[in-house]
């Protein structure tokens, strides 16, 4: 029978031993705990290839080369990178707490990653007057979609939170809410007179509950959980991937995500500083924004156009 070379990783320590290192690293790092199961899976494969009694101090660049190389020659170029910005991360973190001088994973390089011609297209900003044709479609799509996607869009907030919100986190006259973000706190989103009018609407005669629920009552063999039932409809709060195929759907293949990218891409060629959008955004970190930041197809084809040597200048 087959044997795992899966190795469990203990509590934390203050030993500077690779097992014991790693365990108090995510103890110490404050991650989700979605985070924290992706970064185990990586560290406990290194430590089954280079030894969990190995000195952290002694591990050298070679031997990351080596496992990442023996582990993950065959795959993606985004699961490479991956693993290598985590195994990264834990050695930064033994820098910060003095177990080792220099991190051994400085300066090995990350894979290309080639883009395919849909991602390239699902990556790009949507144009507002294409987002807002949809959220103004009522005819094509439901109140409660639209109101999602024009606060989706409105806020810049993750789609998850947005699908989170209770209707006692709102605060409708200052056009505002507390939603759960990416690391589990509390923080504050705000939108503008386009969600404000469809949110009045949908939430009408609703005091507590999910705020944005599905269009069916569940069924009597899964009920979900209390805190996901509307009080008053008895429906079940939408799901991430109800709400995902329902968008991509209506806007011909794009993604829920393009919705906070078009929103901060937008912004950014309004004019608004790297400050404003972090804040906004709330990116723990300028550099999380660059993705959001490059200029939109339209804006670089206007540019093209507008320095075109045979363009015509309109009369006066």
């Amino acid at each position: 029978m087959a044997t795992s070379n899966v190795v469990r990783l203990p509590g934390p320590s203050d030993g500077s031993e690779l097992l014991e290192a790693v365990g108090s690293f995510l103890v110490d790092a404050d991650l989700a705990a979605s985070t924290v199961e992706v970064y185990e899976r990586t560290l406990e494969a290194l430590i089954a290839d280079i030894g969990g009694d190995v000195d952290v101090a002694s591990i050298t660049r070679a031997q990351i080369d080596r496992h990442l190389k023996a582990r993950y020659a065959d795959t993606a170029a985004t699961t490479f990178n991956r693993n290598l910005a985590t195994i990264g991360s834990f050695f930064t973190w033994c820098e910060d707490t003095d177990l080792i001088t220099i991190s051994p994973s400085r300066k090995l390089r990350r894979r290309k990653v080639r883009v395919s011609i849909e991602a390239e297209r699902q990556a790009r900003p949507i144009p507002f007057d294409e987002l807002q044709a949809l959220w103004q479609d009522h005819r094509a799509h439901s109140l409660r979609d639209r109101t999602f996607w024009v606060m989706a869009y409105e806020t810049a907030a993750r789609s998850a939170e947005l699908l989170g919100l209770d209707i006692e986190h709102l605060d409708p006259a200052n056009k505002e809410a507390v939603v759960i973000g990416k690391g589990g706190s509390a923080e504050r989103v705000y939108w503008a007179s386009g969600t404000a009018r469809l949110l009045h609407r949908l939430i009408t005669g609703r005091t507590a509950g999910p705020v944005f629920v599905t269009d069916r009552l569940p069924r009597s063999h899964v009920l979900p959980a209390t805190s996901d039932l509307c009080p008053t409809t008895g429906r079940a709060r939408l799901s991430y991937r109800r709400a995902a195929e329902i968008f991509t759907t209506a806007s011909g293949g794009r993604t829920l995500h393009q919705l906070r990218h078009s929103a901060l891409t937008h912004l950014a060629e309004n004019g608004e500083s790297l400050v404003k959008l972090k804040a906004k955004s709330r990116h723990r970190s300028t550099r999380s924004l660059e993705r959001y930041t490059n200029p939109s197809a339209e804006t670089i084809r206007d540019l093209t156009n507008r320095h075109d040597p045979n363009r015509r200048t309109p009369p006066h």
